[in-house]
């Protein structure tokens, strides 16, 4: 039998016949890899044999290939279908779900109550910007179950890590880490700047979206577990001596270090809720990464100014040295901070420049600021982690506290900058469009824990006709939203009509934003929560920052209306109905500023009042002294209005040592000297004047009633009665100005030179 028709070697059929009966190539591997001519014999071509290699013939993938049938195509249509309809309906319960949740939501603040004995069915759920919510992150979904330390001690273990089905930590990591293990962050412009892979970031991208309405539940309740469990834990600090000795105060006594921290959290944080206690306090105990010398110094030289230890003063006998040595101490420790860009850093440059202004340092604050501005941009801290992770394909692990801590730290700045923008004069340095940052805060402890006033035992004098306070719920979270709204305000506020490009804006462009920014004050007003309302003549008077919060809606107004009463503000006049119409907003904004502050005084004193309070009195006090010739009859309290602030500011000037109002002051005092001297010149000096409450009319040389409180009845009895302690101010200066005092803005930064 020949080679060709053995049955043994071909299979009983023609190489090229063998192709089509045993579906296999008809070259082998490796020619074809070689892409040279194969024979194609059996069991082994030619070039293989000749060289001693295996021969393999592969599959032809033509010949074995399954045709799709129409049956086939139908079936699996009908299952897409069916997994379409299981969606929808899970999606549906879920709506449900959220409506029931949310109306729940909505009647926990009006069946709250205020007394502090009484502790919440249920924590509050995270503070959502209903104006601007995240469309990435819905909050609402559930409400988060509480965390029993004691049942489930894995819920607070630490670091908190985000949960991750695929195991990639990418899709909620941080921005990429250089080799110095600090975080940067450089714009599409920069050259070093690294682009992410499309592919991976719109895969991990998509993870994020998917799960984080799942994860937040989980991370709320550890935060605010851990939020609680750290508050216990500061309870050592004062118990067990052997705890705080380990401690490193940077050089400072325990008990000082501690009463400066407590003063902190009491009043200060609360302002713009910049610093996070339960890291900060942690770190502090644990040498953590939150906390450094140079942000515990910044924080020793605020709470000294509100302070009543007379120990805490460089100088026993001047009270303007009060604290100044940690402002040397934070000096010296910067240099070796500034070039390590770092979180402790960031929030120590911000609160160490806000309350330099009160030190008469706002050159210095003002550079601190913007410095930790920067540090902020550098450090990515303006971007949204959960979406910037998933774009630069980092792989490390976030901690739940790193976001919280974030968000905290990027509005609190954002804030605090709008209203230093107002009190210096000067433009902002942050603007919303440059970050993407959510507005909620995930831990809300601080919502309902109790608040009252500090009171210090070993304080040098103590104020006795201050009444005792009943603790109430601190509502932090929802105080802080409201204040960040009325921050983006400003800022609309700065720009529309405080710029120089405003200047030259046309009279129809003008009038539309400030009815458009009017519409915004309104809707803040009608928005305000039932828990943030006050009412200074029928309720108890909430905490401070509560006040403060009050005070500059109403100093927004007087704001917004007076760039338009200003002489020479704009290129054009408005007409007299336009003029009456601001005129009388402006007063009605004096008015409740004046019980606002009234009732600050009575329930705290101004001995411990934020700049954000002395503000919104001088801007009350401009505007009742500019418009005092067209309005004063119209109002039968105007005159008491005005002996108020007048009082109120020589009380703050006497009991603080804030040596950074004294500008401010002496302008106000030109003022005074101004108005009364055109009161003379008029002969108004003698006009009579309603005492509210007093059904005796009297004049400025007529005796008093023998139940009336002593208090000036005529403007040139009212400036008498207002003594000043000159001792604060250049005699130099202590002239009369001009006609011009009325005709800048004055309002817009108290520190500029008109």
């Amino acid at each position: 039998m020949s080679a060709l028709t053995n049955p043994e070697v071909f299979g009983g059929t023609s190489p090229r016949l063998r192709v089509a009966a045993d579906g296999t190539c008809r070259s082998c591997k490796r020619c074809r890899q070689k892409k040279v001519k194969c024979d194609g014999h059996l069991p082994a071509c030619h070039a293989c044999r000749s060289r001693g290699r295996s021969c393999d013939y592969p599959r032809d993938g033509r010949k074995t290939a399954t045709r799709s049938r129409a049956a086939d195509i139908r079936s699996l249509q009908s299952q897409i279908e069916e997994l379409k309809a299981q969606l929808n309906t899970n999606n549906a319960a879920e709506s449900r779900a959220d409506i029931q949740t949310a109306d729940l939501q909505s009647e926990i603040p009006s069946n709250m109550s205020n007394s502090c004995n009484q502790a919440p069915q249920t924590l509050p759920q995270p503070i959502c910007d209903r104006d601007n919510p995240d469309p990435d992150l819905d909050l609402a979904t559930s409400s988060p179950n509480i965390v029993n330390p004691m049942q489930q001690p894995s819920a607070i273990q630490w670091p908190l890590e985000f949960p991750d089905d695929d195991g990639d930590a990418g899709a909620i990591s941080p921005n990429p880490m250089t080799g110095s293990g600090q975080s940067h962050f450089y714009g599409t412009t920069s050259l070093l700047h690294e682009s992410p892979t499309g592919k991976e970031s719109t895969r991990d991208e998509g993870i994020m979206h998917e799960s984080a309405r799942f994860l937040i539940p989980e991370i709320q309740n550890r935060l605010i577990a851990y939020a609680a469990v750290s508050k216990q834990r500061e309870l050592v600090l004062h118990s067990s001596p052997s705890v705080s000795m380990n401690i490193d105060f940077d050089g400072i006594q325990m008990d000082l270090a501690m009463h400066l921290l407590d003063l902190h959290w009491n009043r200060l944080h609360y302002l713009y809720l910049l610093t996070y206690r339960p890291a900060i306090m942690d770190s502090l105990i644990n040498n953590g990464p939150y906390v450094n010398k140079l942000l515990l110094n910044a924080i020793y030289l605020q709470s000294s100014l509100w302070s009543d230890r007379d120990s805490l003063r460089s100088n026993p006998l001047d009270p303007s040295t009060t604290g100044i040595t940690f402002y040397h101490r934070f000096k010296s420790l910067l240099f070796e901070h500034i070039d390590q860009p770092s979180l402790p850093t960031v929030v120590a440059l911000l609160i160490c420049g806000s309350c330099l202004i009160q030190y008469g340092k706002q050159n210095a604050g003002w550079t601190f600021c913007g410095m930790g501005y920067r540090m902020i941009m550098d450090l990515g801290y303006h971007l949204d982690l959960r979406k910037e992770a998933s774009q630069t394909g980092a792989n490390s692990v976030t901690l739940a506290i790193d976001i919280e801590i974030q968000r905290r730290v990027y509005w609190g700045a954002y804030a605090s900058d709008k209203f230093q923008s107002l009190f210096l004069g000067r433009p902002p340095a942050m603007h919303e469009s440059d970050g993407n940052i959510p507005h909620e805060y995930l831990d809300s402890y601080e919502e309902l824990e109790a608040w009252s006033p500090y009171k210090d035992s070993e304080a040098t004098t103590l104020d006795e006709s201050i009444p005792h306070y009943q603790c109430r719920p601190a509502y932090a979270l929802s105080t802080f939203q409201h204040l960040l709204q009325l921050s983006k305000i400003t800022a609309q506020i700065i720009d529309e009509f405080y710029t120089f490009k405003s200047t030259q804006s046309s009279e129809t462009v003008l009038l539309q934003a400030r009815s458009e920014i009017r519409a915004r004050l309104s809707q803040w007003t009608t928005r305000l929560p039932i828990h943030l309302l006050f009412n200074p003549e029928t309720d108890d008077t909430p905490p401070p920052y509560q006040v403060n919060l009050h005070t500059t809606y109403w100093t927004l107004h007087i704001l917004l209306e007076q760039a338009f009463l200003i002489q020479n503000h704009f290129e054009f006049i408005l007409d007299p109905s336009a003029q009456e119409e601001g005129r009388k907003l402006c007063i009605q904004a004096a008015l409740r500023i004046w019980k606002l502050v009234e009732a600050y005084k009575e329930a705290f004193s101004l001995r411990h009042a934020h700049y954000d309070l002395s503000y919104a009195i001088y801007s009350a006090v401009i505007v009742m002294l500019q418009h005092f010739d067209k309005s004063h009859r119209d109002h039968p309290d105007y005159l008491d209005c005005i002996r108020f602030f007048w009082l109120a500011i020589v009380e703050y000037q006497r009991l603080t040592s804030h040596i950074g109002w004294k500008k401010p002051f002496e302008q106000l005092r030109k003022l005074m000297r101004k108005v009364k001297k055109s009161n003379r010149q008029t002969g108004r000096g003698e006009q009579a004047v309603t005492i509210p409450g007093d059904s005796v009319t009297i004049t400025a040389t007529q005796a008093r009633p023998a139940d009336e409180v002593p208090g000036p009845n005529t403007f040139d009895e009212l400036y008498l009665d207002a003594s000043w302690d000159d001792t604060c101010f250049d005699p130099m200066n202590d002239t009369l100005i001009d006609d011009s005092i009325f005709a800048d803005g004055t309002l817009f930064g108290l520190f500029m030179q008109h």
